[in-house]
This record gives structure tokens, sequence and C-alpha cells, in this order.
């Protein structure tokens, strides 16, 4: 795919909701679906790869995501797993547990509350940075600074990823830039 159809997917991208999440429960395989579908946008580099069985468990396993009741996922598993996909581009999974547990114990803030906030904020720098190529936002709050500089990290990674296979930047003008 051009490097200009996939900036025009990834400035179209939304991140679910969790009033768009399914309410119902849900097998494994609905929810790999699930992820893979909404999330395949943001797999713009060759190493990137689709959700599997074995990932999701292996953050249970971790006690990253809970686990799933009676082999059944429900919308606080989806907004876990939406969450860990997006940031293991940058983050290990201690780190990314860490963070969790920052944005969920804000003052104020419901499960619903913390992943909409995380959902919106990745949203929107992700928008600015694929149009303009930096984002920046002033956060007087420090768990909002922190969730803005987290999702920055994981916009500036899939940005570079797309400027990486950028004509411009291939192996003969990367000589020319050397003279």
């Amino acid at each position: 795919m051009e490097i200009r159809e996939i900036k025009k997917e990834l400035v179209a991208f939304h991140c679910p909701r969790w009033d768009e999440l399914p309410e119902f429960d849900i097998y494994m395989d609905q929810v790999i679906y699930y992820l893979n579908d909404h999330l395949a946008v943001l797999n713009v580099a060759e190493s990137d790869k689709e959700i599997t069985a074995s990932m999701i468990n292996n953050y249970v396993k971790n006690s990253i995501v809970k686990a799933p009741i009676r082999k059944h996922y429900k919308r606080y598993h989806l907004a876990f797993l939406i969450v860990v996909t997006i940031l293991k581009r940058v983050y290990s999974l201690s780190e990314i547990s860490q963070m969790i547990a920052i944005q969920t114990a804000m003052k104020r803030s419901d499960l619903k509350t913390a992943y909409d906030t995380f959902a919106a904020y990745f949203e929107e720098v992700l928008h600015a940075i694929i149009n303009d190529g930096s984002y920046s936002k002033a956060e007087k709050d420090p768990y909002r600074r922190l969730l803005f500089n987290v999702v920055q990290a994981v916009a500036l990674k899939i940005y570079a990823q797309i400027e990486l296979n950028n004509p411009l930047f291939n192996s003969q003008n990367s000589e020319n830039l050397k003279k």
C-alpha cells in the first residue's frame, strides 16, 4: 500500500470507545477477530503481527488482563486488550501493567472513563502526528501528562515506521545524504 494511503487510513482511525465495545460475552476467536479488525490499520511495519490466542493467554498469565469467565470475554477484557495491543509497540508488559494501574487509579476514574480517556488521547495524538509529524500539548495534571506522553511515543513510532518505508529514505538516497 502506498504511504499516502496508509497515512489516510491512520488519520481516519477510530479507537472504539467503551460504549462501542460489544455488550455481550464473546469467545476467544471472536476477540481475536474483533481486535485484528479494529486495530489492523496500526500495523504499518512488516514486523507488526496480528493478535493471536497465545498472545492473549500470555497477557492473562502475566496478570495484565483478567482471565475470561468460563471462556467468555467481556467488554472490560476487550478494553484492556486494545490498550495492551497499542502500547506493546513501545513498552514492555510490566511497564504496560504499571501504566494501566496508574490510569485506573486516577481520581474520579472508573474503568470506562480511564479507557475512553486513553482512546481519545491516542486518537488525537495519532491523527496529529500522522498529519504534521509532531504534536505538543501542555498538560498540568501529572496523570494526564503521563498518558499523553505514553500515547505520543506509540504514535511517533508508527509515524517513524511509515517514514522508514518512504522512498526518500531508501538506501540509494541514504548514500547521497552521507556525501
